[in-house]
């Protein structure tokens, strides 16, 4: 082959590669030499999803980091100036969070709402009976309620035996509540405070010395009370349960933090008599009845009302859903001081991601794909942001799985759930032509039947083990729901990168190489 020839190969050959390297990235709309590390603050609800986020735009030479120090403490940083963004479940405070004696708050720089994850607030536990993990929890919102708020404190309670079918040991409960401004305890006690107002309003008063008359509302400072054990955000609660200090504790967080620590959360029973985790498919149904606020005017543009969420009466709803939000800059109002072109770069870029491709693995991390009208209102506020890069084509460059056909696919085909999971079916419910059974000549029609009819987390163990009269049936076994890390595509574009990063070395390199090698073999013949 002559130089000419090789010339003509390699040239051809980075000509194709380059091209391929930007379509294939996940951001490919400026060089990283115009993008600036940017930094947030907030939600540790979300910050599962965010980091996985970041992470996977990082090959890319875009850098996000995030701290997740709280909703509350996240807004404050936005309003200081010490991040560029914030992640909050609650809007900015409006001055009725009675409990946590917090003011509202008036940010003297402007701001855009943007939905970011959809998730449910779960209920991770640490029982052991007999030597094996508990995995089939399930409890009603009122037995649950009552645990959070001192009325039920050990696991033999009768209201606990009722909704779970079997007695537990006799043992303290230890509710594990959050120490910090925290958007899971807003979102647990908004649903208190509306599904069962008047013993919420009686703890509130009787925790607070008679400070706090009724109605109580929401906040974001759940108050500690006899018996409860209060940590700093989501990633402590779920250590503390895990620990062999915690057994005997239940506490309340994203479900991402039970999947990632391998731990069951209880099934809850919705308004349909359905005992349901808080899955992708269960959140999505669930959040079908949230009243979005769809006026582009309005500051609460996007905010979401849940009190029809609660209620939903579809088998499949889990009670507990909702969204959390990002907080960003907003052109037309006071942007914050030194944010720069190449910051509302890096932050639309990475808003841009998350909203589009970014959805299409949070189920896997514990959320629900966020819903078309959500990714729409969030495209409009992206370009909001002063520098924004463009925002994608809804038609064909946002890959979301809430479009094909204008439809969130994980809400059509979100699966009903099993008969055993009906109110008042024992625990040694199985299935049998898709209707609940008991008694030694039931069987389940196929595994599937049997693990629905167990819950825990994402999959439950296999086998049962028969504990001391008086006792619960546990499942033998660890659990074996799990986080499935969003970098297994990140590697294909880390291959790919690998792959085209060699074709121009050696579409650049391989000339000259080929000349002297050429020249050499020459001198050699003269």
């Amino acid at each position: 082959m002559t130089i000419r020839r090789i010339r003509l190969v390699l040239t051809a050959a980075l000509a194709l590669a380059v091209p391929f390297a930007l379509a294939t990235s996940p951001v490919a709309a400026a060089k990283p030499s115009q993008y600036a590390t940017i930094s947030g603050s907030g939600s540790s609800w979300s910050s599962v999803a965010l980091d996985q986020w970041a992470n996977d735009l990082r090959a890319s030479g875009i850098v996000i980091n995030y701290n997740p120090d709280g909703s509350a403490a996240g807004r404050q940083d936005y309003m200081a100036g010490q991040v560029n963004f914030a992640g909050s479940d609650p809007p900015f405070r409006n001055g009725t969070d009675k409990l946590g004696g917090a003011t509202a708050e008036h940010p003297n720089v402007g701001y855009s709402y943007i939905p970011d994850t959809a998730g449910g607030t779960a209920f991770m536990y640490h029982l052991d009976v007999a030597g094996h993990q508990i995995t089939n929890l399930r409890l009603s919102g009122e037995t649950i309620m009552k645990i959070f708020t001192g009325q039920i404190t050990n696991w033999d309670d009768p209201e606990i035996t009722r909704d779970y079918g079997a007695q537990l040991p006799d043992m303290k409960i230890t509710p594990v509540i959050r120490s910090d401004g925290s958007g899971a305890t807003f979102f647990f006690t908004r649903w208190m405070a509306h599904m069962y107002p008047s013993q919420w309003d009686a703890f509130c008063s009787r925790v607070t010395n008679g400070r706090v008359q009724p109605p109580c509302g929401q906040t974001e400072f759940y108050p500690q009370f006899p018996g409860s054990v209060a940590q700093d955000g989501s990633n402590n609660v779920a250590t503390y349960i895990t620990a062999s200090y915690g057994e005997g504790s239940i506490g309340y967080d994203e479900y991402a933090y039970a999947l990632n620590s391998h731990y069951p959360v209880v099934k809850v029973l919705n308004a349909a008599g359905y005992y349901v985790l808080p899955t992708a498919s269960n959140v999505a149904v669930a959040l079908t009845r949230a009243q979005i606020n769809e006026d582009p005017h309005s500051i609460n543009f996007l905010q979401q009302n849940l009190d029809n969420v609660y209620t939903f009466t579809d088998p499949r709803s889990y009670p507990l859903s909702s969204y959390s939000y990002l907080i960003v800059p907003r052109t037309g109002t006071t942007i914050p001081a030194n944010f720069t072109p190449a910051e509302g770069r890096t932050l639309s870029t990475f808003v841009n991601y998350f909203l589009c491709s970014g959805q299409r693995t949070v189920s896997e991390l514990g959320y629900s794909p966020l819903p078309l009208n959500l990714v729409v209102g969030g495209l409009q506020q992206v370009n909001r942001i002063p520098g924004h890069v463009p925002t994608p084509s809804l038609a064909n460059g946002c890959d979301n799985p809430t479009l094909r056909n204008g439809q969130l696919i994980v809400l059509t085909t979100a699966p009903m759930p099993s008969p055993c999971d009906k109110k008042g079916e024992p625990l040694n419910c199985t299935v049998v032509n898709r209707k609940a059974a008991t008694g030694p000549s039931a069987q389940p029609t196929s595994s599937a039947h049997a693990t629905a009819s167990t819950g825990a987390g994402t999959g439950t163990s296999s086998g049962g083990t028969t504990a001391a009269p008086g006792t619960a049936v546990t499942t033998a076994g660890p659990v074996t729901g799990q986080v499935v890390n969003i970098a297994a595509n990140g590697a294909n574009d880390t291959a790919l990168g690998v792959l085209t990063a060699t074709l121009m070395v050696v579409a650049l390199a391989g000339p000259p190489l080929v000349f002297a090698v050429v020249r050499r073999r020459r001198q050699v013949h003269r």
